[in-house]
């Protein structure tokens, strides 16, 4: 292996931690999602911000989709020092998604009635979950 192929590989190396990070992360919160569909009580309609029950899975919700938002920088950043193209594109997709499905996520808490922005939610997840995926299997450009 040459010089300059082991900064490469490190970065790639460490770029699929990373992104296996991400997918057992989105998994997690896939279930602490789960989770709050079946046991949080939200109110029938308005903002669910002031009347769900139990509070704390929403939080435990609400808290693991921040880390996974900076997880998703954190990628971002490895992959532009690194010049990792495969991970530039594919972290910014999966990043998206994130946005997506916690901008809904925030956008049901606001007005728990509205049904769409739930699945909206697991479009988001769908979709980050897919663009991290692929990245673990697709050969790098640097």
């Amino acid at each position: 292996m040459t010089e300059s192929q082991a900064p490469a590989t490190e970065t790639t190396e460490r770029l699929r931690r990373l992104g296996l990070m991400m997918i057992g992360s989105l998994l997690i919160e896939f279930l602490a999602g789960m989770a709050n569909t079946f046991w949080l009580e939200t109110p029938e309609s308005g903002s669910g911000w002031s009347g769900s029950s139990p509070m704390w899975l929403v939080m435990v919700h609400i808290i693991l989709g921040a880390l996974l938002l900076l997880l998703g920088i954190w990628i971002l950043v490895v992959a532009r020092k690194g010049k990792s193209r495969t991970w530039l594109n594919m972290g910014a997709f999966g990043f998206l998604g994130i946005l997506i499905a916690f901008a809904a996520g925030n956008s049901f808490m606001s007005d728990v009635s509205n049904d769409a922005v739930s699945f909206v939610m697991s479009v988001g997840l769908a979709v980050a979950l897919f663009f991290y995926s692929f990245g673990l299997f697709k050969k790098d450009s640097l």
